[in-house]
């Protein structure tokens, strides 16, 4: 009996490698898996960096470099406690000055940011100041008017409460201010209050270089020029130094200093 011969199915041959080989194309690579990986960060990753600011934003004071630890929040209630003084408007200009001053000293002890100085400011004014602060709500509208710089209200306020006559007797005692002998202290104060309320006469820099050293006395004012400072600062701190000396050596007086010789010969 002859011997049957059992033929092969290629086919199924076929099918069972092609079931191999898609079996095989359905598990990625490890380069295929990199490259997933990689483009679902590129799409997830500004998104999150979005995210990360916009919390960064909304409280910026935890972020303030100190040791990671966050300062409190300056609310009304805070910045009351530090107890600013109340604005009235009943001493001219030199009370809007030591005002400017004694508010913008309790704007450093509580921390106050800038967008809130001229809400927590406002908030102390009385009377005709009072008055006048709601009157500019009015006519800018009120968040209009909330949203100007301290800076800006300040100079409104200099033009309401110091009257032109007072601000023009302001001026003539800037032009006419000069250093009594050795009072080089006094000076420079008031060379500080006035620029505060004058400030267009010392703008820019250097008119007021030129104007504080051409206050100073003759002994030492070529030199402090001579030096050429390039900021007021450095000027003062010069004409101080300077003045010392001079006071020192008698060719200047200051009140309660005597020469060092005479007090050496007592």
């Amino acid at each position: 009996m002859p011997i049957r011969r059992v033929r092969r199915n290629s086919n199924n041959t076929n099918d069972t490698n092609t079931n191999i080989n898609n079996t095989n194309n359905t598990n990625p690579t490890i380069q295929e898996l990199a490259q997933i990986i990689s483009q679902q960060v590129a799409v997830v990753l500004p998104t999150l960096v979005t995210q990360l600011n916009q919390a960064a934003n909304v409280n910026p004071a935890q972020n303030n470099g100190n040791g990671g630890g966050a300062n409190p929040t300056c609310t009304f209630k805070h910045f009351n406690s530090c107890n600013p003084t109340k604005f009235i408007d009943s001493e001219g200009a030199t009370g809007l000055l030591q005002w400017f001053e004694s508010i913008e000293s309790t704007f450093i002890h509580s921390d106050c940011p800038e967008n809130l100085k001229v809400r927590y400011a406002t908030c102390v004014f009385q009377k005709r100041a009072l008055t006048w602060w709601n009157a500019e709500k009015r006519t800018r509208g009120s968040d209009a008017a909330l949203t100007l710089t301290w800076s800006e209200v300040k100079q409104l306020m200099t033009d309401e409460f110091c009257p032109r006559n007072e601000m023009r007797k302001l001026e003539a005692e800037f032009w006419e201010l000069k250093q009594d002998s050795g009072e080089n202290l006094a000076y420079t104060t008031r060379f500080h209050e006035l620029s505060l309320l004058v400030p267009h006469l010392v703008t820019p820099l250097s008119r007021a270089i030129e104007k504080y050293i051409g206050g100073l006395p003759m002994q030492i004012q070529d030199t402090v020029f001579g030096s050429k400072p390039t900021t007021l600062e450095g000027a003062i701190r010069l004409a101080a130094s300077l003045t010392d000396n001079h006071v020192k050596d008698g060719t200047l007086i200051r009140k309660g200093v005597k020469k060092v010789e005479t007090k050496a010969n007592t």
